[in-house]
C-alpha cells in the first residue's frame, strides 16, 4: 500500500500542475521504479496503432494527450472475458477492440472522462443469488479488478436484463432501469498469477486518478469490494476457461 501512494503521488502531483509529460513518464516506468505493466514488442506495436488510428483527428492533428496504452481484459455483459486495448488520455477513454494477427482495428468505443461517474478497483465477491458464482466462488475471489461507472450502457444489455424483460408476465414487471453502468477490466493473461491483477488494478487506478485532474471531470476513484456476476452463467465460465476471447496467440 506505501508503495501505492508513493505512485499516486509521483502522477497526481504533476497532474495538478497540467504536466501531462511527466505523468506520460511515470506511467512508461523505463526504469522499472514502480514496475508497472510493460508491453512486450507485440503489444506495443498493437498499442501504437491502436494510438494512431484513435487520436489522429481530421487532418491528422491529435486533440488528446496520449497517457498510456494497455492490453487488458474486458468483461462484456455476458460475463465473458475479451483481449481489448484500453488507450487512456487528458480526454477519453477508448477501448479498441484490435486483431494482432491482421494489424487491424475493428472498433472503437470511447468515453469522454468528463462522463465517467466513478472508478472502483479491488477485489471481488461472488454474488449471493447467483448459483455459477457459488460454483466458482474460488476462482472469482481470487480476482482482482477495475470498474468505470456511466450513466449510459457502455456495450449491450445483459442477458438478465433481457429475460427480465421476456418474463414479465410470469415474474412481475422488471426492475426500474439502473441509473449507472460500469465496464469492468483485468489484468491481461493474468489468469496463472492472480497476484497481478492486484498490482495492475492499482497502476490503473492511479492512472485513472491523474486522468481526472487533468481533465478536469473530478470524478472520484476509490478501492471496493465488488460484487461479481456472470450473467452468461456455465456458458461464460466455459467460454472464459477456453481463452476464447483471446484472439490472438501472440499477445
Amino acid at each position: 500500500m506505501e508503495d501505492f501512494a508513493h505512485l499516486v503521488s509521483e502522477l497526481t502531483e504533476p497532474a495538478k500542475k497540467g504536466d501531462f509529460a511527466h505523468v506520460r513518464e511515470v506511467l512508461r516506468d523505463a526504469k522499472r521504479t514502480h514496475f508497472l505493466w510493460q508491453a512486450n514488442s507485440l503489444q506495443q506495436e498493437g498499442i501504437d496503432r491502436c494510438v494512431d488510428h484513435t487520436l489522429s483527428a481530421a487532418g491528422g492533428e491529435t486533440t488528446e494527450q496520449l497517457l498510456k496504452g494497455w492490453v487488458v481484459t474486458s468483461v462484456n455483459e455476458w460475463g465473458g472475458d475479451q483481449e481489448r486495448i484500453l488507450i487512456l488520455t487528458d480526454k477519453q477513454l477508448h477501448r479498441v477492440h484490435y486483431d494482432f494477427s491482421y494489424k487491424t482495428v475493428s472498433s472503437v468505443k470511447s468515453i469522454p472522462l468528463s462522463e465517467i461517474i466513478r472508478v472502483e478497483y479491488g477485489s471481488f465477491r461472488a454474488a449471493a443469488a447467483s448459483l455459477t458464482t457459488w460454483v466458482f466462488k474460488k476462482e472469482i475471489e481470487q480476482m482482482q479488478g477495475i470498474r468505470v461507472y456511466t450513466h449510459d450502457l457502455d456495450g449491450n444489455r445483459s442477458i438478465n436484463a433481457l429475460a427480465r424483460e421476456q418474463l414479465a408476465p410470469v415474474l412481475g414487471p422488471p426492475p426500474p432501469a439502473a441509473q449507472e453502468h460500469y465496464r469492468e477490466y483485468r489484468a491481461f493473461g493474468a489468469e496463472d498469477e492472480p497476484w497481478r491483477e492486484e498490482v495492475f488494478a492499482q497502476e490503473l487506478a492511479a492512472a485513472f486518478m491523474a486522468a481526472s485532474i487533468l481533465s478536469g471531470a473530478s470524478f472520484d476513484v476509490r478501492p471496493a469490494e465488488m460484487s461479481k456476476e456472470v450473467p452468461g452463467g456455465i456458458f461464460s465460465m466455459f467460454y472464459n476457461s477456453l481463452n476464447l476471447g483471446k484472439y490472438s496467440k501472440g499477445a
